[in-house]
């Protein structure tokens, strides 16, 4: 062989070598790569046992915690476990730190009680109590009436509600007023003051009037209602239950002669108590921890009527006659039906809840009507009696007569749901 020769042969060597160990290293990665992937599969089955082992004690631990003292979580699920987990998981423990954290009050049903502080201004439409006459000069005679007007009275409200569940609940409430007021008018020397039903010359002693007027108002309310779409920012209640309301007047009004000695009074009693059923609707929008509100009701009311007149005077044109001269005027009771219209417009301010209930405060303005709930049997005329100055009432006629009742003004509620 040549020297050219030689070289070829000698290069043949390694290819022919590595040619024929190509497929032998080949077969042995792929054995290998296999083996690599069985023994991760294992693995991951271990990890997966031990896991379910973890999740299992950390369940018992939530149905048994250990006594006081004692640390909690670390005992019932072993500190390699968890150590093991959170570092092959890349995940938070399940180690429980301590007692079970109270979660934010939310219970499926729950009672709320309430207070209101009221101002309400009642009224009604027959408090003239006097009429202050000019009779001079005698062909150009001129009346003024004279009127009560009652201010805003404190008041007051209370309120139990029992909350099933969000949509549903039933409410019980009452609210009271006990209001007074009063007025008075001083004629002239050349004026004179006296009842409406009694202008005359039999009311030409009198220079001093002075009326009186006091209310007494309660209503209890007790309806179930049903709130749409509780979970909305606009929710909507429709209500219906019964009303039972109470409402009296008692006005008052007394004359006397500058020397005061000749004095006379009437004092007209009105008093309605019923019930009936009540239907009404609550518009409210919430907004953060506000929500604004507008409420409107109506009720109809069977009950019974009650009216009277009392007469008292004295007067020095019959000594003679017992002193004072008392005299009346009555009706029998009557079976009334009284239509009541109720309204209220407000807001209210939630607190954030907490364990112990929820704490709310509201603020608005409300409004009723009862119409015809006053009802009297006024003179309308009466005869000249035999002195100028008055020893009594002499009737000639009368009318009924029916006036609504009222009662506006602010309020504040504050109520704890528990």
């Amino acid at each position: 062989m040549n020297r050219v020769t030689k070289l070829a042969f000698l290069l043949s060597i390694p290819m022919a070598a590595s040619a024929l160990s190509h497929p032998t290293f080949a077969a042995t990665l792929e054995e290998r790569t296999l083996a690599r992937l069985d023994a991760l599969e294992r693995e991951n089955a271990a990890l997966k046992q031990r896991l379910e082992r973890v999740e299992r004690s950390a369940a018992t631990s939530r149905h048994a915690l250990p006594p006081p003292g004692q640390p909690t979580g670390l005992g019932a699920l072993g500190t390699s476990a968890a150590l093991d987990a959170h570092a092959r998981y890349d995940r938070a423990p399940l180690i429980l730190k301590g007692p079970v954290e109270v979660e934010p009050w939310s219970p499926p049903h729950h009672v709320e009680v309430s207070g209101s502080l009221l101002f309400l201004q009642p009224g009604s439409g027959d408090l003239e109590y006097a009429t202050l006459v000019t009779p001079l000069p005698l062909p150009t005679p001129n009346w003024a009436n004279q009127s009560i007007s009652p201010g805003f009275t404190p008041a007051f409200s209370v309120g139990l509600r029992y909350i099933p569940n969000a949509s549903n609940d039933i409410r019980l409430n009452w609210t009271h007023l006990s209001s007074s007021a009063s007025a008075s008018v001083v004629g002239s020397p050349t004026q004179m003051v006296g009842p409406p039903f009694e202008i005359g010359p039999t009311a030409s002693v009198y220079q001093i009037g002075h009326g009186n007027v006091s209310f007494a108002y309660d209503s209890v309310n007790l309806d179930a209602g049903h709130t749409f779409c509780a979970d909305c920012a606009f929710q909507f209640r429709v209500f219906g239950g019964v009303e039972v309301a109470r409402i009296n007047q008692t006005l008052q009004g007394s004359f006397a002669s500058l020397d005061g000695l000749t004095t006379a009074s009437n004092t007209t009693n009105s008093s309605f108590t019923g019930a009936g059923p009540r239907l009404g609707l609550k518009g409210q929008y919430v907004v953060g921890n506000f929500a604004f509100f507008g409420e409107g009701a109506v009720a109809g009311l069977i009950g019974i009527s009650k009216a009277s007149i009392d007469f008292s005077a004295n007067s020095t044109a019959a000594p003679g006659l017992a002193q004072p001269n008392n005299q009346s005027l009555t009706s029998p009771n009557a079976t009334q039906v009284v239509p009541s219209f109720q309204s209220k417009l407000g807001t209210t301010y939630a607190f954030a809840p907490n364990s112990y209930g929820q704490f709310k405060v509201e603020a608005g303005y409300q409004a009723a009507i009862y119409m015809d709930a006053v009802n009297q049997y006024a003179l309308s005329q009466v005869a000249v009696p035999p002195a100028p100055a008055s020893v009594g009432v002499f009737l000639a006629t009368a009318e009924h007569l029916h006036n609504n009742f009222t009662s506006q003004g602010p309020y504040l509620t504050a109520s704890w749901a528990f």
